[in-house]
């Protein structure tokens, strides 16, 4: 083991720092010119010019070199004394490993080479149908939009500083979609935490003050806007309006899910971006009843077709209708400031949820969660305003009192 301490107390203790402390600091190990590999006393090498530096030091009775500091980056003299220091320390806690300080090991966990590791492992998840191309599709945006200043700090040590600096940077973007961001970086850290015992950072509380409210439009106007439609395109749209699915389920609808006998339809596959998935968001399958109206379409379009024909086929194109196609008619017939899914599903729902149960509306809409669906019949309460409304009040007992004119 080769100790340079006499240099480094001399040359540091002009710096303020006495013997005793630099002895203590510098317990082993010297720094050398990467170049000539001379012991250096100096910024620059006396010997070749070179500034650079590199640390040499025994361990275990192995005989190790450094050249880089824990971020890839080459060591001058004064950050070779800084990580000898750092090393000296960690050798002393028994936490210190060589693999962190070498540079194929550097550049491996770097942020943004780690987030390619689990992009990939997310790419091979949706491939075999385990995870949304949707959601990967944010996620990859995310680091390409967002995740910048992460992007050459070590995973191991990114801490809440860090991560709070990021999420300040945020700015003119929504209260969710930096939720969005951070819950992102969660699921990463989750990942890495579980496959190679990465410790979880304190994450920022992102906290929602605003809440976003849906617009939903009543069923005569659902109708109408449908009927803007050019005629070969309505009956899809009439069919996710009766049904209240999601445009991507629609969309996906094939013949063979249709039982005409029973009246019923069987959800159990979506799309996802452009690729059809043989599952939907609720990744479970469901019966839905039809109604009469959604019955005769879905009879019309079955009728004379089999199997894994999609139900609904785009006479524009030959094949069946992708979630695309219908939103950019939307944006062509639809209504301003409403989107597609506001006008089919959710309007559809707000209409079931005036005259059913919270566990009725969860049924037909398929929802995961009860509350979802409480949210939508808590609201439908809002037009009992008319009822309690002083005039109506005053109408009603006018139609069913009558009036004493000696009053």
């Amino acid at each position: 083991m080769t100790v340079d301490s006499s240099y480094s107390i001399q040359s540091q203790s002009q710096k303020g720092l006495g013997s005793e402390i630099m002895a203590e600091l510098i317990a082993r190990g010297s720094i050398s010119c990467q170049r000539c590999g001379v012991t250096r006393r100096e910024r620059v090498c006396p010997k070749c010019g070179y500034d650079s530096c590199l640390i040499r030091i025994s361990v275990k009775g192995k005989r190790l070199r450094i050249y880089h500091d824990k971020n890839g980056i080459a060591l001058s003299f004064s950050m070779a004394f800084q990580a000898l220091t750092q090393i000296n320390k960690e050798i002393k806690d028994r936490s210190f490993n060589i693999n962190d300080w070498l540079q194929p090991a550097i550049i491996e966990n770097k942020f943004k080479n780690k987030y390619d590791v689990w992009i990939k492992q997310k790419t091979i998840e949706a491939e075999a149908g385990r995870f949304s191309f949707e959601t990967l599709k944010l996620y990859q945006s995310y680091k390409k939009n967002h995740y910048g200043p992460l992007y050459e700090l070590d995973v191991r040590e990114i801490e809440l500083s860090h991560l709070q600096e990021l999420v300040n940077g945020f700015t003119g973007l929504s209260e969710k979609y930096i939720k969005n961001l951070v819950d992102c970086l969660k699921t990463f850290y989750k990942w890495l935490n579980k496959w190679e015992r990465v410790r979880l950072p304190i994450f920022p509380d992102i906290e929602i003050t605003t809440g976003e409210t849906q617009k939903a439009i009543p069923y005569e106007e659902q109708i109408a806007v449908i009927k803007r439609f050019p005629a070969e395109h309505q009956d899809i749209l009439l069919f996710i309006r009766e049904t209240g699915l999601r445009i991507s389920e629609g969309c996906a609808a094939q013949v063979r899910d249709i039982d005409i006998p029973g009246a019923q339809a069987l959800i159990q596959r979506t799309y996802s971006g452009y690729r059809l998935v043989e599952k939907t968001k609720g990744k479970h399958r469901k019966w839905i009843p039809l109604s009469r109206r959604a019955f005769e379409i879905a009879q019309k379009h079955a009728t004379g077709r089999f199997g894994v024909d999609f139900l609904f086929i785009n006479s524009s194109t030959g094949r069946g209708y992708k979630p695309a196609y219908l939103r950019d008619l939307w944006s062509l017939y639809g209504i301003k400031d409403l989107t597609l899914y506001e006008a089919t599903r959710h309007s559809t729902i707000t209409d079931w949820s005036k005259n059913a149960s919270a566990f009725q509306v969860k049924d037909l809409a398929r929802h995961g969660d009860i509350r979802t669906s409480q949210k939508y019949v808590h609201n439908a309460m809002t037009d009992l305003r008319e009822v309690v409304n002083r005039d109506n009040v005053i109408s009603i007992r006018a139609d069913s009192v009558p009036i004493d004119k000696n009053r």
